[in-house]
């Protein structure tokens, strides 16, 4: 595996473990990480969603077996997720949530950087591609699940606040917007605005910089999370059911797709991979906003982040191997 991937991966775990230390050695008051937690919720992640959609260049790709492909196993993670939801958590809610998050959601910046490491540019453009089609789907997913099945219980009204106000999809619509009014001339000549070119550069240079800063604070809340026993025993069937089902189903099925509809190439072991991947930073934080089991989910996080040293390469070589 290209050293690249290799730093990230140990990047994202030492970011978790700084995050722990943190919390519980330097910087204890709990509003702090509160007020640091909707910090990233409701600035960094978002300012990070809207940037790498808007900016990403699809104009080389076609994106039809992509799009069905992802779209096609991400449902099919979904789905699997309810249905082995007894067996999973149980009878418990919040603590499916987690388990949901952590078979539904991936990791962007360790996607893009796998994707960038194999096939290069290419590779960068495939994973763009990626990212607009997932993101908004799996954010839509993991806020009926919260909104269902989390401590809150969200119903009528209150779900459809939870869904079309939540700022990580507002993020996504905004940012694909963004791309369709730039990339396609007919759309931005009717949309075309007197503002000056200064201003919307220091928007994108602004955004681009809180973008910037998602993801190492977003891991040190996961860390700040992690409290007690790392694994206690009554999170150990939840946490083994998120890392099975990620990392073995959810690759397997995307990689059996894309030999059914005979879909080859770096774009499909691009697809592979991001099926491949731990779960989301943001994944805590939702569940801390949206009345998960933000200390599973935590729990979670960390376990596929290690986890994914293994599981990650093994499915790049198999996806190299068969789809090339």
């Amino acid at each position: 595996m290209d050293l690249s991937v290799v730093i990230a991966l140990l990047g994202a775990v030492i970011l978790i473990g700084m995050g722990s230390v943190f919390r519980h050695k330097f910087i204890t008051a709990a509003d702090f990480w509160s007020g640091l937690e909707k910090l990233v919720y409701f600035v960094l992640l978002p300012s990070l969603l809207v940037t790498g959609l808007a900016e990403a260049d699809f104009a080389l790709l076609e994106p039809g077996p992509i799009v069905l492909v992802l779209a096609s196993s991400a449902l099919f993670s979904s789905l699997l997720a309810y249905g082995l939801r007894r067996p999973a958590a149980g009878h418990n809610g919040p603590a499916f949530t987690s388990v949901f998050q952590g078979i539904v959601r991936f990791n962007t910046y360790i996607g893009v950087t796998t994707a960038a490491a194999l096939f290069g540019s290419d590779g960068i453009a495939i994973a763009a591609l990626a990212t607009a089609v997932l993101i908004p789907l799996v954010n839509l997913a993991s806020t009926v699940a919260l909104a269902h099945h989390g401590h809150h219980k969200l119903r009528g009204r209150a779900l459809l606040r939870a869904v079309f106000l939540n700022p990580l999809i507002l993020a996504c619509l905004i940012g694909l917007a963004a791309n369709l009014i730039g990339s396609v001339p007919a759309v931005s000549s009717v949309l075309e605005m007197p503002i000056p070119a200064g201003v919307v550069q220091l928007l994108a240079a602004v955004l681009g910089l809180l973008g910037g800063a998602a993801l190492p604070i977003g891991l040190i809340c996961v860390g700040a999370g992690l409290h007690g026993r790392l694994f206690p025993r009554e999170s150990l069937r939840p946490v083994l059911a998120a890392i099975l089902l990620r990392f073995l189903p959810v690759p397997a099925a995307t990689l059996g797709l894309c030999l059914l509809i005979g879909f080859s190439g770096p774009a499909a072991v691009v697809c592979v991979v991001f099926q491949a991947l731990p779960t989301a930073t943001s994944s805590y934080v939702f569940a801390r906003r949206l009345g998960g089991d933000a200390a599973l989910m935590a729990q979670i996080t960390a376990a596929q982040t290690v986890l994914s040293g293994i599981a990650l390469p093994a499915w790049i070589l198999i996806a190299l191997a068969v789809l090339l």
